[in-house]
């Protein structure tokens, strides 16, 4: 293995007009790709060993797989490791999760405990267990495998300074400069009892101002917030973001404390959790732009199915108005303005509800005032857009019944867009299901199905009229 560079940030560069980073990492990729293929593998790790580890990276995931391997072979465990840090668990898993159990434990002995168990939840129980045999101390990662990975346990950290609160000042400020270079980005310690139980928390500013006679107990801030280690991830997300912490302390049940969830941590969480309801909502949940195409087919084509069997079920109301589309054609033109209409507003309001909903805007108690608001809501747009395309159709056609008739279906639909809108994820939520789940499909049947019964129905009514 050749002698691995020490890694040092990438060389600052004044330009005018700054490149897209993308642009930046794709030039990146071809001048290490082609470094590589021309053999000069010691040029291309020296170029590679300057840049920061997220570039790193990215840099890895866009190399071909035979000059990605190249390349890892000659990085150490140390540089690898770095690198790690900044990747997701999939991605890292891809990266490294193809080593022997020996070298896979070389590389995780440097990372940080909740690194290493995120990646080894990605790989196999049999050689994620070979792993853990052969670290130097696999005890701190054991201990968060227990743990569900979106949950409190899985994202904490089982590293962070504590202090008793019987400590005095100068012994709680020793403690902290044995920390080192770590102790930089730190901006509190934790206070515990004598059975490490939590019991409040010490801003370094305050601690670095008391006057030496005094314990740590007596001007530690005894109003904190805390989680148990089954608490979900975007609970915990909801809470840092609610009282702007930059740390929340994980206990058990008994409030002794086991860890702590870093504000970075959840940087990741909230896009993940944002996107995995974006995604469930359009029905492509796991799926990933640059996947294989057999995902995206497990991803999609199931609920295409499902809304195909929607679609014939709308197409068979119609149906049942051949007659009355046959006596006026006119009818078969503006179906799909009220399918239209209905089916974006139903998507409007499902979108803002589930949303509303994984940030914990929507509380069980307001679920009737919001699914009261959401009808109006359809009401005053029903009302609204049927004004508009009631004159539309009488200056069009020159009918005023076929106005009447496509304006108040308009108002119908629109109403039950908003109920199904809001009630579909308030039903599913109801249900213990996710309301993220296909939300979207159920309520552009009701849309399509009712719209459709409602105008042809109306329609077939005043019949004489509209021929």
């Amino acid at each position: 293995m050749m002698e691995q560079p020490q890694i040092t940030p990438a060389d600052s560069q004044v330009d005018e007009q700054p490149r897209p980073p993308e642009e930046v990492i794709h030039e990146l990729v071809q001048d290490i790709g082609r470094l590589l293929e021309d053999g000069q593998r010691q040029d291309a790790l020296s170029h590679f060993a300057r840049l920061h580890p997220v570039d790193q990276g990215e840099v890895l995931d866009g190399l071909s797989r035979s000059l990605r391997q190249m390349l890892l072979f000659d990085l150490n465990p140390a540089a690898l490791a770095e690198i790690l840090e900044y990747l997701e668990p999939e991605e890292s898993a891809e990266l490294v999760g193809g080593r022997e159990p020996s070298d896979l434990a070389q590389v995780l002995d440097l990372t940080g405990p909740d690194v290493a168990a995120d990646l080894l939840r990605q790989i196999s129980e049999e050689k994620q267990q070979e792993t853990l045999d052969a670290m130097s101390d696999s005890t701190e990662v054991t201990e968060l495998l227990q743990y569900q990975d979106d949950t409190a346990g899985g994202l904490m950290t089982p590293q962070y300074p504590v202090v008793t609160q019987s400590t005095t000042i100068p012994n709680a400020l020793d403690q902290l400069r044995l920390l080192g270079p770590d102790a930089e980005s730190i901006s509190s310690v934790l206070v515990v009892d004598d059975q490490e139980r939590l019991v409040g928390s010490l801003s370094l500013i305050r601690l670095a101002l008391a006057r030496p006679n005094v314990l740590v107990g007596d001007i530690m801030d005894l109003d904190f917030n805390s989680v148990t280690s089954g608490t979900d991830q975007e609970e915990c997300a909801r809470i840092m973001q609610r009282y702007n912490l930059s740390l929340l302390p994980v206990v058990d049940v008994e409030g002794h404390l086991t860890g702590v969830i870093l504000a970075e941590d959840l940087v990741d969480v909230v896009e993940e959790e944002a996107t995995e309801d974006m995604f469930r909502i359009a029905s492509v949940g796991g799926e990933r732009i640059a996947g294989s195409l057999s995902n995206s087919l497990r991803s999609r084509l199931p609920w295409l199915y499902i809304n195909l069997a929607t679609a014939f079920l709308a197409a068979a109301m119609v149906s049942l108005y051949e007659d009355t589309i046959s006596r006026v054609v006119a009818l078969a033109v503006f179906l799909p303005v009220v399918a239209s209409q209905g089916g974006i507003g139903g998507t409007q309001t499902v979108t803002l509800v589930v949303r509303s909903m994984a940030l914990g805007e929507v509380p069980r108690r307001l679920g009737l005032r919001l699914l009261v608001r959401e009808l109006a809501l359809g009401i005053i747009h029903g009302v609204a857009l049927g004004v508009v395309v009631g004159l539309v159709v009488y200056f069009w056609k020159g009918n005023i019944t076929l106005g009447v008739v496509l304006g108040v279906a308009m108002v119908g639909n629109m109403l039950v867009a908003g109920l199904a809108g809001a009630g579909v994820p308030l039903l599913l939520r109801q249900l213990r299901m996710d309301p993220a789940v296909s939300s979207a499909v159920f309520v552009t049947t009701f849309t399509d199905v009712i719209g459709f019964v409602l105008f042809l129905s109306l329609a077939a009514i005043f019949v004489q009229r509209l021929v």
